[in-house]
């Protein structure tokens, strides 16, 4: 099975400039016999499928439609909203930005008069999430945009202070997070709309000149698809999961304008579903599958091309997944696994991995003082709600 789960979008700025003689005032350009308007861009973005990966080889989980119900499509989706900021920077480039015209769209075409001069655009997708809800966090200034997510509830503090003891920087963790929803972004900068017709291409059935410019959306998330294969578990001592998983050290936040990501990291839950009886290299196996979407790794470029290798300079941060499984007495404990070498080398998202020998597995400590698992809400976690009875 071949699955297409990465995509680029390209963005051509057309810039239309249009012959009148009713424009006022018009500019008259030195040694032309006409006159110029103020010009317009045309923005026009598509879609272009640059990277597949074969799952048939090294994805054991599968996807089915449940899964789908569960977490949406396995790879990425065609956004059907932008933003759009354009800062105009004058005859300058280096100009600071000092205003900052924002527009929505929803379609793949954008068209507004431009002045002469110097820009900087943004674009960004907006998020399309199934039940209207939206995690990802947006903090918007004249000079860049950061996106973050929502703190995740009902997860103990206890899990927190167990990474922190993995980190080479504990300062650094900054908490408990949930996964970003899927978006992109370009920021081509210095766009210059030109008086000079000579940086114009005239297209004589318009009747209009037309400066091409072409940028790309990059995606900001990327997409692991983890699972866990549970294997020697013939006696039936792991009876199953509750669904709780995270992944350590990942980026807490990512600079829309420039995609890299933030220097300090954090922990991402997830959602795991298990299958039972399936069949592994011939082996018959247990496996336990989810799809973690992510900033990606802390201080790293954004994405260039499938299976990169990170470039970052936090590479002493070690990734770590946490995971439970419920034992056949009903006990329940979180584990963990280095994954590490997985993430490094799969920096903008990819396959991970967890190979579970359920035999050599460490049980949880005997009742009532069992460890048990760190996934449980504390009492802070707990929302105060007051009902009205009307009598």
């Amino acid at each position: 099975m071949r699955t297409y789960i990465y995509h680029i979008i390209a963005v051509v700025l057309f810039v239309t400039l249009g012959i009148t003689s009713c424009i006022e005032p018009p500019l008259h350009l030195p040694g032309q016999n006409m006159e110029l308007q103020i010009p317009q861009v045309e923005t026009d973005l598509e879609v272009i499928w640059d990277v597949d990966v074969d799952f048939q080889t090294d994805w054991y989980y599968g996807w089915d439609l449940k899964d789908d119900s569960i977490w949406g499509s396995i790879g990425y989706t065609m956004p059907t909203s932008f933003e759009v900021h354009r800062y105009y920077k004058g005859d300058d480039p280096y100009a600071k930005h000092t205003t900052d015209e924002a527009f929505s769209i929803r379609s793949t075409r954008f068209r507004r008069y431009f002045q002469f001069g110097y820009y900087d655009m943004l674009f960004y997708s907006d998020i399309d999430s199934k039940d209207g809800t939206q995690v990802l966090v947006l903090n918007e200034t004249l000079d860049s945009v950061t996106a973050t997510t929502t703190g995740t509830r009902g997860i103990s503090r206890s899990i927190l202070e167990h990474s922190r003891s993995n980190e080479a920087d504990p300062s650094g963790v900054i908490g408990l997070l949930n996964q970003p929803e899927i978006f992109y972004s370009a920021y081509p900068e210095n766009i210059f709309i030109s008086r000079d017709l000579s940086d114009y291409d005239f297209d004589p059935v318009e009747n209009i000149y037309i400066k091409h410019i072409e940028t790309k959306l990059r995606p900001l998330v990327y997409i692991y698809l983890v699972q866990f294969i549970l294997y020697n578990n013939e006696d039936g001592r792991i009876k199953g999961i509750n669904g709780n998983a995270a992944l350590s050290s990942m980026a807490s936040s990512t600079n829309v304008n420039t995609g890299h990501t933030g220097y300090k990291p954090a922990l991402i839950y997830f959602n795991t579903r298990l299958k039972k009886n399936q069949e592994v290299n011939g082996q018959k196996c247990d496996i336990i599958g989810g799809k973690l979407t992510t900033f990606g790794l802390c201080d790293n470029e954004p994405f260039t091309r499938s299976g990169a290798l990170y470039a970052g300079s936090r590479s002493n941060l070690r990734n770590y997944l946490y995971y439970d499984l419920i034992w056949k007495d009903g006990q329940v404990k979180t584990y963990e696994f280095d994954v590490t070498d997985q993430c490094h080398a799969q920096a903008h998202g990819g396959i991970l991995t967890v190979w579970i020998d359920c035999s050599k597995l460490t049980p949880p400590d005997p009742l009532p003082s069992g460890t048990g698992s760190l996934f449980v809400p504390t009492v802070e976690d707990y929302d105060e709600v007051f009902w009205e009875i009307e009598i």
